[in-house]
């Protein structure tokens, strides 16, 4: 009963941005032309990138301010304030399936923490089989997590220092073969205890829940699980069946992050996380 009052608000909201974009497009004159004029700041943006090498979808890097970046503010001021949540310092971020944007769920979020925490955070690409944290926020590594775990590295010689203020990346290094048997190993535990000595903020990207048990594994050993839904994808039944296999295994799950969303996501989404 309680997942089905869970995902009634969450249509309910859904239905009402809806409402909000129809009425908005309502509200556009006739005459208003077909393309919309640059932004004062897509010189700078192009510039950063070219400098920095980061993707364009890491919206919290190139414009702190603008509505993306503001929502991931609001995201993080939610999870870091629910209630009966004692201590949050490492969070995974998962998903049911492939392509519901996990990974630019985790790099923002860890580039707004970073920028407004004045802690140091480190972001953990945990996804041995599909990295991507690397390519969006444009660093080159040979090595990485997959090469501690397998004892061909130190953690200290693999962390990268970004551009961005308090903010180092644990590459994922290079695919094993036994991606589930690395991140259920005690190395990986004791990789966690040592970054939690030296970082205030640790944030996993992990793979989906569903195709692999790298999440499931990793999910007991961080203080709390965020689901990112991809809206207009992914089905009730196989999110539902996501958050009982997490919690069936012992993690804490947080709630919901959507995404494929256009426009403005009003507050009252997030309050349902």
């Amino acid at each position: 009963m309680a997942n089905n009052d869970k995902f009634k608000k969450i249509s309910e909201a859904l239905k009402k941005i809806a409402e909000e974009k129809e009425k908005v497009l309502k509200e556009v004159p006739p005459s208003a032309p077909a393309e919309a004029p640059s932004l004062p700041h897509e010189e700078v943006v192009v510039e950063k990138r070219i400098k920095a090498g980061v993707d364009r979808k890491i919206a919290a890097y190139y414009n702190p301010r603008d509505q993306i970046a503001e929502q991931f503010r609001a995201l993080r001021t939610h999870i870091y304030s629910i209630e009966g949540v004692v201590s949050l310092k490492t969070i995974a971020i998962t998903s049911s399936s492939h392509q519901e944007g996990k990974t630019l769920a985790a790099v923002n979020l860890s580039v707004v923490i970073a920028q407004d925490s004045e802690k140091p955070i480190v972001v953990v690409d945990c996804n041995l089989r599909k990295p991507a944290v690397d390519i969006f926020l444009g660093l080159h590594t040979d090595k990485g997590l997959s090469d501690v775990l397998m004892g061909n590295a130190q953690v200290s010689n693999v962390l990268v220092d970004t551009d961005i203020k308090n903010l180092t990346v644990l590459p994922a290094g290079g695919i094993p073969t036994n991606p589930a048997d690395l991140l259920g190993s005690q190395k990986m535990k004791d990789l966690l205890a040592e970054l939690k000595e030296k970082f205030d903020h640790i944030i996993l990207d992990t793979p989906p829940v569903m195709p692999y048990a790298d999440s499931r594994i990793l999910g007991p050993l961080v203080d709390g699980v965020v689901i990112v839904v991809r809206t207009g994808k992914t089905r009730r039944e196989v999110i539902l069946r996501s958050e009982s296999i997490l919690k069936n295994v012992g993690a804490k799950v947080l709630g919901y992050v959507l995404t494929g969303i256009e426009y403005h996501i009003p507050e009252y989404i997030h309050r349902h996380l």
